[in-house]
């Protein structure tokens, strides 16, 4: 990886090579601990052969995997917030735009930093087409967070930005059709969903005990899995309560997550003594161990107020495991009608009280139906093939 970490842009030395002429992907601090939006910078940017720009601003807590692409690092700690938010300081917007070259297109994950302002101005000054990914950004229960100053960049730059973009992609069609209502005027858009590995064939029952044991896990009864940060957005407590509440039979709550404002122990103080045989509460889990709890668990749950793509929701179906997902995950509108899981068209807790016993509820045979159902439809709508010819016609139609 060719890597300028940690560095000013003024300071990259343009031995590394101008990228000239290929697409080129901006994104916010590219750290692993961000989640979806590092793996869909990640995955965009190898599916295309793409080169990445990251605007760091020291929120990451994890640096970047190595990539086989080259990752230029803008060290934009040292700057002041109307630089970080507004517009970058000019002889370093200068010297990147230099260091880029002329590139076929730009594309510019999420908004609300100067990184947008940076890359329209390339973009007219160089007459590159660019891409907005926002990544739900302008999803009307983000925007309501912090609206004031989202407000003022809206009108300060977004609107220009969003409306003189040759595409904004999004990864549902919930997404788009929530963002172009929120903003209140249409965009040239596309969908594009994001990819995750899917298993070429189910877990069979003696995978899934041999994971169990791997993880000191119970080889029997049902698991229930929660995976992803520990955050109010993503309502961890909400989602143990309500278990809690539903009490289900022969059926062990497990959570898996970085903490984020909420605590692991405050999820296990939450569960009491429930803890030691109903309610297993992890840290953050990666790698093999990622792909064990999902072969042990027998179905995943999501109850965020919002999700504009749950990775872990997708990954779950890419192991054949039926899905629980709130209203707020943009994903239930892909699945349409297809039966794979339970998707209460209420937020309140005793509809996921419901849910969870329903799944506790249900026969082997009806749970495996279930999970043969979302296999399936994770190989049609998240396969990385897939992904790729959809990135790569869309690039291929704007640099013609």
């Amino acid at each position: 990886m060719n890597s300028a970490r940690g560095l000013p842009i003024a300071s990259v030395s343009r031995a590394r090579g101008e990228v000239g002429g290929a697409s080129v992907s901006v994104c916010l601090d590219l750290s692993p601990s961000h989640g979806g939006s590092y793996r869909a910078a990640v995955d965009l940017a190898l599916a295309i052969d793409s080169p990445i720009v990251t605007f760091r601003d020291g929120t990451g807590a994890q640096p970047p995997e190595p990539l086989d692409v080259p990752v230029w690092e803008v060290d934009t700690t040292r700057w002041t917030p109307w630089s970080r938010y507004v517009r970058p300081p000019r002889h370093e917007a200068a010297h990147l735009a230099d260091l880029v070259g002329r590139p076929a297109l730009l594309f510019a994950h999420s908004l609300f930093r100067s990184h947008a302002d940076w890359v329209r101005e390339v973009a007219t000054s160089r007459r590159v087409p660019y891409v907005v990914i926002p990544h739900g950004s302008l999803d009307p229960w983000a925007l309501r967070r912090r609206r004031v100053g989202k407000y003022f960049w809206m009108q300060a730059i977004g609107r220009a930005y969003l409306k003189q973009a040759a595409l904004v992609m999004f990864s549902s069609d919930a997404e788009r059709r929530k963002a172009q209502q929120a903003i209140g005027f249409t965009v040239r858009s596309v969908v594009v969903r994001w990819p995750v590995d899917i298993q070429p064939q189910r877990p069979t029952p003696e995978d899934q005990r041999v994971a169990r044991r791997h993880l000191g896990l119970p080889e029997d009864g049902r698991i229930l899995l929660y995976f992803g940060r520990y955050h109010s957005m993503k309502r961890p407590l909400e989602t143990v309560r309500a278990f809690l509440k539903a009490a289900p039979s022969g059926v062990m709550l497990v959570l898996a997550g970085m903490d984020g404002d909420v605590a692991a122990d405050f999820l296990r103080a939450e569960a009491g003594v429930a803890a030691s045989n109903k309610i297993r509460v992890l840290g953050p889990v990666f790698g093999e161990r990622r792909s064990a709890l999902l072969t042990a668990a027998d179905a995943f749950v999501s109850w965020s107020h919002r999700e504009n793509f749950c990775y872990a929701a997708a990954e779950a179906m890419g192991f054949g495991r039926p899905v629980i997902l709130s209203p707020g995950n943009d994903l239930r509108g892909e699945l349409g009608t297809i039966r794979c899981g339970w998707f209460p068209e209420n937020a309140e807790q005793d509809h996921l009280v419901d849910a969870i016993r329903q799944f506790a509820g249900v026969t082997d045979t009806q749970l495996d139906e279930m999970g043969v159902t979302a296999h399936a439809a994770a190989h049609n709508l998240f396969s990385r093939s897939g992904f790729v010819e959809a990135v790569s016609a869309t690039q291929a139609q704007l640099i013609a």
